[in-house]
């Protein structure tokens, strides 16, 4: 048998393996010592990608094989994970639990290739995945965008029809779990485990498949997500390690850390600092399209007006260093053809808490107070994106679908999109009709059913949005579609 013909009959059984319908279920069986499946993340999408997976121990041997017939192996570098914990008998998350997080860094790959692997750890392995890397410029490329699952009730069905659409890599505007990122239950399955009754009731029955792991690890019938693309996440709120400080006021933001998350997502933060203005931002170019990611949200579970207020855990305004970064990236990625920004904190909402101006507090007679002049992401942030032709800014936080188009300039606009309405909907009848900073009101709005939002770069004419209905009598429908124009310095 020639060589050729060889390595294409691996490559095809590799591919086989990879068919759903062969008695595979929707959801992964993770078999010790892993506690997850594979997921992708890269900064460098056109020639590399990370391959992450947890295992209970640190094992004695962890890798990749990928490429026809498994054919090439790369070792794993083994971190512990910081601060993960396990519940006593009373179900009760107070007992450390050790994980291990197995990194593998494929490197020298070619653009828009398809690569076949598996993870191995102590003998045991994965079924086999495959994924693409991103393609040089002028080629399509697709996203989707998700947010704020928190083990809702609804999340497993959304997410899955998300991963039924053939994209590139998923955009993650923050908030994963539902209390605290600690909670090791609140992310995957833990053999043995007590599951406390805590969580959102309608999920509790069948919290295995709520977990954030599980439910971004479905697969099968044409589902593809983390296995197969490389997710690009922003942090929010929720990201806190302990959700308890979120609860009574505090001094500062000394004691609020954001260790899970980051460590979740170690190749795009390889600073690893984290605690309140660490370097918690990153861009990434896939195929024509800029990413940037940036760290935007405060905490706020007691009244706004009560010291010392609602701090930011992150600065963003002139002079700060993640302002400074960002000017700096958008004036190097000048001749990226699209400019997509993330973020978890709404720039333009018409619920009630973007009516308290994202800015610092300050006290009054005792009273914490937010001068609307200082609103960061109007006065300091929309500027800079106008000057330098952001396309899009989406973001999440308050789980429902809105898109509004600020237009500054004629035949220049920048699309706001919150399309968050993935497991369920806070919009009330009571909130304002418009953004209260702005008098802006949504160029459209839709919440009476969950949705998600997905977006198309070079498939025709330029960028081209859809959101798409997840739930009731006409699933899979488009019910909102837009396009985008060029950055300004195309």
């Amino acid at each position: 048998m020639g060589r050729r013909l060889y390595l294409a009959l691996l490559a095809a059984a590799a591919a086989l393996a990879l068919l759903p319908g062969l008695g595979w279920g929707a959801y992964p069986v993770n078999e010790a010592p892993f506690y997850t499946q594979p997921y992708l993340v890269s900064p460098t999408p056109h020639h590399s990608m990370y391959i992450i997976w947890f295992t209970s121990t640190p094992t004695t041997e962890s890798y990749v094989e990928f490429g026809p017939g498994y054919g090439t192996r790369v070792r794993a570098a083994t971190y512990e994970i910081e601060g993960f914990k396990t519940t006593d008998a009373q179900g009760r998350y107070t007992v450390p639990l050790p994980v291990y997080q197995q990194i593998v860094h494929l490197k020298g790959l070619k653009p828009g290739a398809r690569y076949y692997y598996r993870a191995v750890s102590d003998g045991v392995a994965t079924m086999g995945y495959d994924f693409r890397t991103a393609p040089n410029p002028g080629r399509p490329v697709k996203f989707v965008l998700l947010s704020d699952l928190q083990m809702k009730a609804q999340v497993p069905e959304t997410v899955r029809l998300a991963g039924q659409q053939e994209v590139d890599f998923i955009i993650y505007n923050g908030d994963f779990g539902s209390r605290n990122p600690e909670r090791s239950g609140e992310w995957f399955t833990v053999p043995g485990q007590v599951f406390p009754a805590d969580v959102n009731p309608a999920s509790t029955d069948e919290i295995d498949t709520h977990r954030w792991f599980n439910v971004m690890q479905q697969w099968g019938d044409g589902c593809r997500l983390l296995q197969y693309v490389p997710i690009y996440p922003t942090p929010g709120n929720h990201e806190i390690d302990d959700q308890s400080l979120l609860r009574t006021p505090v001094e500062g933001r000394d004691r609020m850390t954001m260790k899970i998350y980051l460590q979740l997502f170690r190749p795009l933060y390889p600073e690893q600092e984290y605690g309140p203005n660490g370097r918690h931002w990153y861009a990434v170019d896939f195929g024509d399209v800029h990413l940037i990611s940036l760290s935007i949200f405060r905490w706020f579970a007691y009244p706004a007006a009560t010291p010392p207020g609602w701090y930011l855990f992150d600065d963003i305004q002139a002079g700060s260093p993640q302002y400074q970064w960002l000017e700096h990236d958008l004036k190097t990625a000048k001749n990226q053809k699209y400019i997509w920004i993330t973020q978890h904190w709404h720039t333009l909402n018409r619920g009630w808490d973007v009516a308290v101006p994202f800015t610092d507090p300050v006290i009054v007679d005792g009273v914490a107070t937010y001068p609307a002049e200082n609103d960061y992401l109007l006065r300091d942030l929309l500027p800079l994106m106008e000057k330098y032709g952001v396309n899009a800014v989406s973001y999440g936080h308050s789980h429902v679908y809105e898109r509004y188009e600020w237009e500054y300039a004629p035949g220049r606009v920048i699309h706001f999109i919150e399309a968050a309405s993935i497991g369920n909907n806070y919009r009330s009848a009571t909130d304002p009709p418009a953004s209260p900073n702005t008098g802006l009101i949504p160029a459209f709005e839709e919440n009476r059913f969950r949705s998600i939002m997905v977006v198309e770069v070079n498939r025709g004419h330029g960028m081209s949005a859809q959101g798409i209905q997840a739930s009731g009598d006409q699933i899979g429908r488009v019910f909102d579609e837009f396009s985008v124009a060029p950055s300004l310095w195309r």
